[in-house]
């Protein structure tokens, strides 16, 4: 199917024409805020219970940056032990003896 060059570029003219009312029908998406991160709202959470908890005026900010290194580490620490599942079976080796006296 042949077509003409002026019916091609009729067609052409006639696209561009409509294309900013198309886009101009968009619904406009509304901006989500971004998600907070959870280990720093867990942290955050674990940083102001110590600092409620223990009101101390040693509590200096390069003292509480510290603890917050400790707090993350075994947030960190916790969410490794977690990440792996248990069996039903999984329990600790108990190596349990039956303890005699002598004079017996």
């Amino acid at each position: 199917m042949s077509i003409s060059r002026r019916r091609f570029a009729s067609a052409v003219a006639a696209a561009t024409v409509g294309l900013p009312v198309a886009l101009a029908d968009e619904p406009k998406s509304p901006t989500e805020p971004p998600k907070p991160d959870p280990l720093r709202v867990e942290m955050a959470a674990w940083m102001e219970s110590i600092r409620v908890r223990y009101a101390d005026p040693r509590m200096t900010p390069e003292v509480l940056t510290l603890i917050a290194g400790d707090v993350l580490g075994d947030i960190m620490h916790c969410r490794r032990v977690s990440s792996f599942p248990l069996k039903n079976s999984d329990a600790p080796a108990f190596a349990m003896t039956v303890w005699r006296s002598p004079n017996a």
